[in-house]
C-alpha cells in the first residue's frame, strides 16, 4: 500500500489540518508530542522541504528551489494559486499539504521523509494513519497514546481511554494471552467483564455505534479497530498480528518488514464487532498492488478496439482521450476509480492515476478518510 499524499503541482487538491481538542476522557496527555498546528506547520530539513509562504506573486514558470518559499502565484493550480502551508518536497516536481491529528502534526502526516526511506506520509508502508508519530513501524509513538495495560481503546486515534471513542476491548479476553506476550503483560481470562456486565463474547461480537463512527474511518482495511490485523499472506481471522507488539524491555518491535515473525509482530485475536475486511480489490496492509482483474478496460472510441498495451484505439487510429494504461500494462477506468475499492461513497486513493485527496482527508489504504478535528 503506498497511497500517494506527496501531490502533483498540476493535480494537487490542498489540504490542510486543524486545530481541536484531543480526548475528552482524562486519558494521558501527550507530552513531548509535536505540537504544531497544521495550519502553521512548514518543517524543514529531511528531504529539504520548504515552506510556501506569502510574498509577491511570481511568473507560473519561476524556478522553485527546494527549501525556498513559494511565493503566493508562482504556481497555479486550475482552481488558483496553491494556498499557504504546503511544503515542496522531493525534486521540487510535487508539494504536500501536512495533516493533523486531534489538532496536531505527527511524522505520518508532517510532509517529511522521517525514516529516510524515499516515502512519505501515507506513501510509506509503515504509515498507518494521520494519527502516528513513526514512520518506520507501526507503533504509534505519542506519549499516552494505547498505554493502558491490558484494557484497549481504539489503537488509531491519538490516546489512551475510550471515552471519546466508545471502543472497549481488553487483552485478557484473548487466548493467545495463554502463550504469554510480554509488550502487554496480562493473562488470559476468559471471564473478563466490561461495564454493564458484559462479556468477552458480547464485546468480541459487537462495539458500540460510537466507536465505529468515530474509529472506524480511522481504521484500515484489514484490520479491527483495537490494532490486530490480517496482513497477507495470512488469511486467518482466529490469528491476526498485533500492531503494537513490545520486546520483554517495552520497544516496540512490529512492522511491516516483519509481519510474519510471531516474536516481534504476535498474534492476537481479531475482534469481529469491529473489524474491516480487506475485498480483492482493496488495498490493505501489506497488499500494495490490486489484480488486473480489479481494473475495467477502456472504452473503445468509435468502434475500436483495445491495444496491446491496455491503450483503447479508435477507428481513426487515435487513443482513447480517457482510456489508458497502469505502469504495467493494465487498463485503468476512465475516471481513476476501481469498482470495489471504496465503500460509502469514500474516494479512492493510492492507486496510480488516482487524484489525491481532498482536505481534511487522509488516505488510508486506498480510501479517503476524515482526519479527527
Amino acid at each position: 500500500m503506498r497511497p500517494l499524499l506527496a501531490l502533483s503541482l498540476f493535480s494537487l487538491i490542498a489540504g490542510c489540518g486543524a486545530d481541536s481538542p484531543g480526548s475528552d476522557d482524562g486519558s494521558a496527555p501527550d507530552d513531548g508530542a509535536p505540537t504544531a498546528d497544521a495550519s502553521d506547520a512548514a518543517p524543514t530539513g529531511g528531504d529539504g522541504g520548504g515552506a510556501v509562504g506569502d510574498g509577491a506573486p511570481a511568473p507560473a514558470d519561476a524556478a522553485m528551489d527546494l527549501g525556498a518559499p513559494i511565493p503566493d502565484g508562482a504556481i497555479n493550480l486550475p482552481d488558483g494559486p496553491i494556498p499557504d502551508g504546503g511544503i515542496l518536497v522531493h525534486d521540487g516536481s510535487v508539494v504536500c499539504f501536512p495533516r493533523a491529528c486531534q489538532g496536531k502534526v505527527y511524522q505520518c502526516g508532517d510532509c517529511l521523509d522521517n525514516d529516510q526511506d524515499g516515502l512519505i506520509d501515507s506513501e510509506d508502508p509503515d504509515c498507518l494513519g494521520v494519527c502516528q508519530n513513526n514512520e518506520s513501524g507501526f507503533n504509534g509513538n505519542i506519549p499516552g497514546q494505547n498505554n493502558a495495560p491490558c484494557k484497549q481503546d481504539c489503537y488509531f486515534d491519538q490516546d489512551t481511554g475510550s471515552g471519546n471513542d466508545g471502543c472497549e476491548w481488553d487483552h485478557g479476553c484473548d487466548p493467545h494471552e495463554q502463550q504469554g506476550n510480554p509488550e502487554i503483560g496480562c493473562a488470559y481470562d476468559p471471564k473478563t467483564k466490561f461495564p454493564g456486565n458484559a462479556t468477552c463474547a458480547d464485546r468480541a461480537a459487537k462495539q458500540t455505534n460510537q466507536c465505529l463512527t468515530f474509529c472506524g474511518p480511522l481504521t484500515p482495511n484489514g484490520c479491527d479497530c483495537f490494532g490486530c490485523c490480517i496482513i497477507p499472506p495470512n488469511a486467518s481471522m482466529t490469528e491476526g498480528v498485533f500492531l503494537g507488539s513490545r520486546d520483554a524491555k517495552d520497544v516496540p518491535t512490529c512492522d511491516l518488514a516483519h509481519a510474519a515473525d510471531k516474536t516481534r509482530c504476535r498474534p492476537c485475536q481479531i475482534v469481529p464487532g469491529c473489524f474491516k475486511s480487506c475485498g480483492n480489490c482493496q488495498l490493505c496492509i501489506g497488499k500494495t498492488m490490486l489484480p488486473n482483474d480489479c481494473f475495467p478496460p477502456p472504452p473503445k472510441p468509435d468502434g475500436g478496439v483495445v491495444g496491446s498495451d491496455g491503450g483503447a484505439v479508435g477507428k481513426d487510429g487515435g487513443a482513447s482521450p480517457d482510456g489508458g494504461a497502469k505502469p504495467d500494462g493494465g487498463p485503468v477506468a476512465p475516471d481513476g476509480g476501481i469498482p470495489g475499492q471504496c465503500t460509502m461513497g469514500l474516494t479512492p486513493c493510492g492507486v496510480p492515476g488516482q487524484p489525491p485527496c481532498p482536505p481534511f482527508f487522509y488516505c488510508v489504504t486506498g480510501c479517503c478518510q476524515p482526519t479527527i478535528m
